[in-house]
């Protein structure tokens, strides 16, 4: 097996890290189970290809990819009998290296631990209902959300700020421009206004983008309302990770079950960035009695981590609020009667779960608007029909060819001429964020290392960057590493700029909204970033929009990665693809193994005991 197991790390399909996670316990289980050696490698593995757990089932094809001899592992039954035989692997509720659940699911202890940590947190703040005084809650309402001369639906945002006066957890998804942080800040001022004391509140995102984002967002929200209910909204926003506290010695959270956070109520936006192992940190560091709000979109891609948590969360996007919770809320709703399936079931969270549809970003004239619906339908022909369409907004290129075509450089430098004519590093971050390039690869020629090539290469032509430095004025970076010491975190960008002494510094934004300088000397690991990746760009938006995808189909093409990278743009988009891949991408899905959605959909009313 060993050998075997060696062959296949040459082949470098297992990490180094697989493969030592495997040999460790293989020893430590002295030849009780030999398909432990296999098994634990194909288990760490999964991890780091997103899942939080490793099904049965799924190993007979794993091993085929490897080319190593799956015949052990295809009876689920025996290979259940063998694994829990060896002192290595336990059963829900017992503390071992691996654990194996009833559903042949197999997990790492620590990600075991992390998804009912989240479910018992969750599922007791979404058990019950609170009851609500009505009528004053009515009056606020009508206030907060004015209702249509003759409103033809029913205002889902109106209905996810009466669910928030009900429910300690409340989820909310929607696609972009669909009034989420409009609704969280209304939201904020509902709970506020009908408080008997000061709440506690904190607002949070999982990265420093989408924290600044929130807090403008929030800001823009309170402009709207009237000065005596925004008054009470709190509007800075920071990241889960300084919300949480960072040891600058050691690794963990400041704030856990032992020492939580003193808060009424957590707004979490972009949380479908948030991976399982963040989430159950931040649940263990709240009060029981904390509300907690997640914003985010369903049909984005899953976090880079392990896990589905959003995904998980939301399910299949359809709403089946239990009677009891339709006959509370419908008087605070208005005149329109909830069209919900409903039903004896077990599902705690399906009372939690609100989903906005209408965007007012994107209109039916939107170009943008109409392909991230299309893409996301999965329906070829109407992928067809908006692709013979011609929008303002939406720009389709078949492809660069083996050079690049003027049309592209042409794109490049609209896109980045402006960043060295910027008279200050914060003029030159707002130019940025105005344009970005995605990619859907890293390397290759389409990818964002031929990308950012490529761009620095027509710039040093036009006389912006000097020939012989590296690194330069104006310069855009991303960081690719988290350094809790210098609170800088993976996904960050920054700009090169010279100080008041003329030292070139990494210039970072704050969560205020200033910039604050670092040396170069002390940066985690960075990369340029003229061109960034689909998956890096989650929780930004750009005014423009250049998406370019390979001229070849590879694995990681996907119907989330269209829609996320689709949907960053806010006025226009160029999207570089065949349409034949487009077609294939569209209908590939991501599937991300966990077992957090049993979790949180056990039956029964009360969660399983589960310490911390």
């Amino acid at each position: 097996m060993t050998t075997l197991l060696d062959q296949t790390l040459a082949s470098r399909f297992f990490r180094p890290i697989d493969v030592q996670a495997s040999r460790l316990l293989a020893r430590l289980d002295q030849g009780q189970c030999t398909e432990l050696l296999i098994i634990t490698a194909c288990c760490s593995w999964s991890t780091g290809q997103g899942h939080t757990c490793l099904p049965l089932s799924a190993v007979p094809g794993l091993l085929a990819e490897t080319e190593l001899d799956s015949t052990p592992f295809q009876d689920q039954a025996v290979l259940r009998q063998r694994l829990l035989a060896s002192p290595m692997v336990g059963q829900p509720g017992e503390v071992r290296p691996l654990v194996l659940d009833a559903c042949n699911n197999l997990f790492l202890y620590r990600l075991y631990r992390d998804e009912e940590v989240i479910a018992q947190a969750l599922r007791q703040r979404a058990a019950g209902s609170k009851e609500v005084a009505a009528a004053e809650a009515t009056r606020l309402l009508d206030q907060l959300f004015p209702a249509e001369t003759a409103p033809a639906a029913i205002d889902w945002q109106r209905a996810a700020a009466a669910l928030a006066l009900c429910k300690r957890f409340l989820v909310i998804s929607g696609g972009p421009g669909t009034g989420k942080t409009h609704t969280a800040a209304r939201i904020l001022a509902l709970l506020t206004a009908l408080a008997p004391g000061t709440l506690r509140i904190a607002l949070a995102a999982p990265t420093g983008k989408a924290a600044l984002r929130l807090q403008e967002s929030i800001r823009a929200a309170k402009a709207n309302l009237d000065p005596h209910l925004a008054g009470t909204i709190p509007d800075q926003a920071q990241t889960l990770h300084r919300l949480l506290g960072l040891h600058s010695r050691r690794s963990g959270f400041v704030h856990h079950a032992a020492n939580p956070l003193h808060l009424d109520l957590l707004i979490l936006d972009e949380a479908s960035m948030i991976d399982v192992p963040l989430m159950a940190a931040t649940l263990a560091a709240l009060p029981a009695a904390c509300r907690v709000i997640l914003l985010g979109d369903r049909d984005q891609l899953a976090s880079v981590e392990a896990g589905n948590l959003f995904g998980d969360l939301c399910g299949d996007g359809t709403l089946r609020w239990s009677t009891r919770l339709i006959e509370q809320i419908q008087p605070l709703i208005g005149q329109h009667t909830i069209p919900l399936a409903t039903g004896e079931r077990t599902d705690l969270l399906a009372d939690s779960l609100v989903i906005l549809h209408t965007s007012r970003r994107f209109g039916e004239e939107s170009g943008i608007g109409a392909l991230s619906r299309a893409v996301n339908t999965g329906d070829p022909e109407i992928l067809e029909a908006v692709l013979l369409q011609e929008k303002p907004d939406l720009h389709i290129e078949e492809g660069t060819g083996p050079t690049a075509p003027l049309w592209l450089r042409e794109q490049i430098e609209t896109c980045f001429l402006p960043l060295f004519t910027a008279a200050s590093p914060q003029e030159a971050l707002q130019k940025l964020g105005r344009r970005r390039i995605l990619c859907a690869l890293r390397e290759g020629p389409a990818g964002v290392e031929g990308i950012n090539r490529l761009t620095e290469t027509l710039l040093r032509r036009n006389g912006c960057i000097p020939l012989t430095e590296r690194v330069y004025r104006g310069m855009p970076i991303l960081i690719l590493r988290n350094d809790y010491g210098l609170g800088l975190f993976n996904g960050d960008t920054g700009i090169l700029w010279p100080d008041a002494h003329g030292t070139l510094q990494a210039w970072f934004p704050l969560e205020n909204g200033e910039l604050r300088p670092l040396g170069l000397a002390r940066l985690p690991i960075w990369q340029t970033s003229y061109a960034i990746t689909v998956h890096k760009s989650q929780g930004s938006e750009f005014d423009q929009v250049l998406f370019i995808l390979p001229q070849e189909d590879v694995p990681i093409l996907s119907r989330e990665l269209l829609y996320t990278g689709i949907t960053r743009a806010r006025e226009a988009l160029t999207l570089v693809c065949r349409r034949d891949l487009l077609h294939r991408a569209m209908q590939r899905r991501v599937v991300r193994y966990s077992g957090l959605n049993e979790k949180l959909r056990r039956n029964g009313n009360a969660p399983e005991a589960f310490t911390v």
